[in-house]
């Protein structure tokens, strides 16, 4: 859900460090499919069902919901990273129209379609107020929390779109807090002050979200709170990325390990993963909503699989021949360029192949209670082609001329600004001439 801009003067080293960056984003949102449709489809259930109804298969299938992570870890890592280079390099503060034009483009547009599509087609005949169609068009969907048959996973939307809102105050903080300090790493530190607080406190909010008197799956589980370690780890890296700019030669410790041992970490993430797959304090292969000890397990595990799968990828001089034949090659890039849409529209192919939904006759049922009428691999392949073909249309039709637009528009925004503040310093230098006394 995030967009990485190149120019075509990017080193050989760069190019690659992009592709695998695109390849990330394909290979997560595809594992993000296989684990909805193994949730649709039974091979994951509750342990009240008895033992994970495949073995194996139904625990491998629950880990694999650490494949969100990186996602929100790239928001943190390339929205804040200008932000970092204003406050460590002393560079232009970022522009705020641009910034939020682009994230509003990249955010909102396909959802909204994704939105009027779902409305008019799965739950029409839901429909019983205005307020119902314009709760998810205003985000409020998490808040006043109501299910929406194909936007099942757009929990996120609002997410981050709230983290794009306060970027640029949490930005403007970590410079306030580091402007009075002239060397960089002390000033690196103050500003990693407010992340710490917010790793802390989504580890927090993710056990207070499991206590007892609340019930499984609260209305508040869908706050965005909980995510808050995650974009606070990627605004980390950013600032590590940024000091690596500005002393290449004193490379931060954690980038230099990268760079020697950059399987090592991908071997981590591999452990932390098999963590979440073997869930501690809770029920292994199960839907089980658990304790709070048990969140707070699989909330370390969910964000050390997400850091440890993104530093190799983004330090300075961290090369593998593993990762890039993982990530660079052209299927994995290409699933990377069209991954927003693959996220918006899997949901929608399912609930349309389930036939659940106004356009069949009749109110729209969750997926979970449509287990038993389709098997995971049939669902599997309907879903992977169906999302694929709209993806790619969604991209090449949609997505991908609005973001071009809006390039164009603030292309043509600084051009103006550039011409006004031209013609000024041209007058301003010809009332100084007329100023000065003529030569004799």
């Amino acid at each position: 859900m995030t967009a990485l801009g190149t120019g075509p003067t990017v080193r050989t080293r760069d190019k690659r460090r992009v592709a695998n960056l695109d390849g990330v984003r394909g290979l997560c949102a595809m594992v993000v499919v296989i684990t909805h449709v193994a949730f649709s489809t039974g091979v994951v259930l509750g342990s009240e069902s008895g033992p994970p109804q495949q073995g194996i298969w139904s625990i491998l299938a629950v880990g694999m919901e650490v494949g969100l992570g990186p996602f929100f870890i790239m928001s943190g890592l390339f929205l804040y990273k200008p932000f970092a280079r204003r406050t460590l390099l002393g560079s232009p503060k970022p522009e705020l129209g641009p910034f939020f034009l682009r994230r509003f483009l990249r955010l909102i547009p396909g959802y909204w379609l994704l939105t009027a599509f779902c409305l008019l087609v799965l739950n029409f005949s839901s429909i019983t107020s205005v307020w119902y169609v314009l709760r998810p068009i205003l985000l409020m969907q998490d808040y006043d929390y109501a299910w929406y048959a194909g936007m099942d996973p757009t929990w996120t939307i609002p997410t981050e779109a709230q983290f794009y809102l306060v970027l640029p105050l949490l930005a403007a903080l970590m410079h306030w807090l580091a402007r009075s300090v002239d060397d960089p790493a002390r000033k690196a530190r103050r500003m990693v002050i407010p992340l710490g607080v917010m790793v802390v406190a989504g580890f927090a909010f993710a056990g207070y979200m499991h206590m007892k008197h609340l019930g499984p799956w609260p209305p508040e589980f869908w706050w965005p709170f909980s995510r808050l370690g995650l974009f606070g780890v990627g605004m980390w890296l950013a600032i590590l990325s940024v000091r690596a700019e500005q002393e290449p030669n004193k490379v931060p410790a954690l980038y230099r390990a990268a760079a020697k041992r950059p399987n090592l970490f991908w071997l981590g993430a591999l452990i932390a993963y098999l963590v979440a797959c073997a869930a501690p304090l809770g029920h292994a292969g199960t839907w089980d909503y658990g304790t709070p000890q048990f969140a707070m397990i699989q909330h370390v595990a969910f964000l050390a699989f997400a850091f440890l799968l993104m530093v190799p990828l983004v330090a300075a001089k961290a090369q593998s021949r593993l990762m890039d034949a993982v990530l660079a090659n052209r299927p994995t890039r290409f699933l990377g360029r069209i991954s927003y849409g693959i996220y918006l529209w899997h949901f929608v192919v399912m609930y349309l192949w389930f036939q659940s939904g106004s356009i069949f006759g009749a109110p729209p049922v969750p997926a979970g209670m449509l287990i038993g009428k389709v098997g995971f691999w049939e669902m599997l392949a309907v879903v992977v082609a169906g999302t694929l073909v709209i993806a790619t249309v969604s991209y090449h039709v949609f997505e991908r001329p609005l973001m071009n637009f809006g390039e164009r528009v603030i292309k043509r925004r600084q051009e103006a600004r550039a011409a006004v503040n031209a013609a000024v310093t041209a007058q301003a230098v010809e009332k100084k001439d007329e100023r000065q006394p003529a030569s004799v």
